[in-house]
């Protein structure tokens, strides 16, 4: 059977506790300029390009694959202090082509490193549940509680016209408040990370996100960083707003091949 070698991350060393990989394939080291490559054997006839391009859509073939992918880099990423994990489908031709990019890729696979070195990744989203009410919106404006004030000492002629642009504003004051959401939660995540990545975000999400972000933690900051997380769920908490966290995982974001490769 022809195979090609599949590769799942890249560590500064190899490692004794590696798992079975996809297919029930042994996991493997390629080593080369001071740099390990976890890889497995694959069947051609099915990682090529094209017929892996069909079944990425074929959720029954992809499923236990890609279950299989993290799970080896699950627990590459507990076995060490640092691991570059690379997306599903890495896929090189055999163990010189992944020589080859170890030994060209290996000062930017070094700075990577060093980078994720003591750190797992995590991803933080807030989510709108649902539009705040003008109430709320006017008790988070100073702006609108001073337009009430004016309104209520007003000739009903003016008060009319008052109340007909309170409206526009209190729109305008929701939108602000929801950027304001975004742009503090954002700081303060780059305030305890290493590193953020504000990822684009869905159009077909059940709920509404405003933010969807990777974040390189180190792992001796998790303590702060929780309770950084409990802080913004009082700030903007349900049922409005709903701040979720995953983690923590390889950090697939911060990690991966250099952009050149």
């Amino acid at each position: 059977m022809s195979t090609l070698v599949y590769l799942y991350a890249v560590v500064s060393q190899p490692l004794a506790d590696t798992p079975m990989g996809i297919d029930d394939q042994p996991i493997r080291w390629v080593v080369a300029n001071g740099l390990a490559a976890a890889v497995s054997d694959v069947s051609a006839k099915d990682f090529e390009e094209e017929p892996l391009n069909a079944h990425v859509k074929d959720m029954a073939w992809l499923g236990p694959r890609a279950v299989a992918h993290q799970e080896v880099n699950a627990r590459l990423f507990e076995s060490s202090a640092a691991i570059l994990p690379l997306a599903f489908g890495t896929v090189f031709r055999d163990d010189d082509r992944v020589r080859q990019l170890l030994t060209e890729q290996s000062q930017q696979f070094a700075a990577r490193i060093a980078k994720v070195r003591g750190c797992a990744e995590w991803v933080v989203a807030l989510h709108l549940l649902r539009e705040p009410s003008p109430e709320d919106v006017v008790a988070d404006s100073p702006m609108l509680q001073s337009l009430r004030s004016q309104i209520a000492e007003s000739s009903p002629g003016r008060a009319h016209l008052l109340q007909r642009q309170m409206a526009t504003l209190t729109r305008d004051e929701a939108r602000r408040i929801q950027a304001d959401a975004v742009a503090h939660v954002l700081h303060a995540l780059r305030a305890i990370g290493v590193d953020v990545y504000q990822e684009p975000l869905p159009s077909d999400a059940v709920e509404r996100p405003l933010l969807r972000a990777s974040v390189l933690l180190a792992r001796d900051a998790e303590a702060r960083f929780m309770d950084e997380m409990d802080r913004l769920r009082r700030r903007w908490p349900e049922p409005t707003y709903r701040l979720l966290l995953t983690g923590p995982w390889p950090p697939y974001r911060f990690g991966g091949l250099p952009d050149d490769a």
